[in-house]
């Protein structure tokens, strides 16, 4: 089986040797590595890169979901059976790619053609879960907890990053949707694979270490009152509209729920708690507080083609 291992950097000129070396050291190597390079302007690119190592480099920022559309074409062009996606800041264990495949091998293979993608267990720099997968149910989403006493938990999306995709998989639900740019793109994707029948795992014995050496892009802070609770975001604007105006679509025009009103009320939950606490504290956040209104009318009215 040959792998692709991926990599989408944006001015990671601090990350990217950390990147590639966490390959190197992988227990099952690689067959070769992808860069997709959004525009950097701080020398990222600036280094001679092994033989091994191909660059693509993006005139203009594609976002993540553009850059893993771009991967996922190398690979069907260059007849890989994986993509390994990768953050610039994500550090997987050196055994956690030898791992994944230890776990499609042992699988019947009536199950291994229902593949989507493997995934590791996601931890951050300081060892707590980074984000639990999802899945779909008939009105909405459920969050799959992480039992450590299970070598895996199924799920239909979470992180791109980490996320080993099965091509033949790929080659029948099509490539990711540029036009998700930022956040949802994942989402988007594991829906796509759901309506074929396809499936995911997170195998737990394969560990990925996330937003190693940075803060992460988007935090959430949970303040407890009692028995009420508030959320608080700090994001960037950009962040902000991409999350809030995909949220909005793909709820409204590509989801199809059997009950409608949960996802509704969720959505309606999901972007009002963002909008209001970037408004409850309009002092250094108004482009995030400009970016919700944008996001809410783009997202409402169907213009995914937008960007910020």
């Amino acid at each position: 089986m040959r792998v692709l291992a991926y990599i989408h950097t944006k001015n990671e000129a601090a990350y990217i040797e950390q990147a590639l070396e966490s390959l190197r050291r992988q227990t099952r190597l690689p067959d070769a590595i992808l860069i997709v390079d959004n525009a950097s302007t701080d020398g990222t690119l600036d280094r001679l890169f092994p033989e091994e190592v191909a660059v693509i480099r993006n005139p203009t920022d594609l976002g993540t979901s553009g850059s893993v559309r771009k991967g996922f074409t190398y690979a069907l062009e260059h007849v890989f059976d994986w993509i390994w996606v990768l953050d610039a800041d994500s550090v997987p264990q050196p055994d956690a790619l030898e791992k994944l495949l230890t776990f499609f091998e042992r699988l019947p293979h009536a199950r291994r053609e229902e593949v989507c993608f493997l995934n590791s267990w996601p931890l951050t720099e300081t060892g707590e879960v980074k984000q639990q997968p999802l899945s779909f149910t008939g009105s909405g989403l459920e969050l799959r907890s992480l039992e450590s006493a299970r070598d895996f938990t199924q799920c239909d999306f979470t992180l791109w990053s980490g996320s080993l995709y099965r091509m033949a998989a790929v080659a029948r639900i099509g490539l990711p949707t540029a036009d998700y740019v930022l956040d949802m793109g994942e989402l988007e994707y594991g829906y796509r694979a759901l309506q074929l029948g396809f499936t995911s795992y997170i195998v737990h014995n394969s560990v990925i270490r996330h937003d190693v050496g940075r803060d992460p892009g988007a935090i959430e802070r949970l303040y407890k009152f009692g028995p009420f609770s508030l959320t608080s975001y700090e994001i960037s604007p950009t962040r902000t509209y991409y999350s809030v105006r995909n949220t909005i679509y793909f709820w409204l025009y590509q989801c199809k729920p059997r009950r409608v009103t949960y996802p509704l009320h969720w959505v309606v939950w999901r972007v009002t708690t963002v909008a209001l606490d970037f408004v409850c504290r309009p002092r250094g956040h108004g482009g995030q507080i400009s970016a919700c209104f944008r996001g809410i009318w783009h997202g409402a009215t169907g213009n995914i083609a937008a960007r910020y």
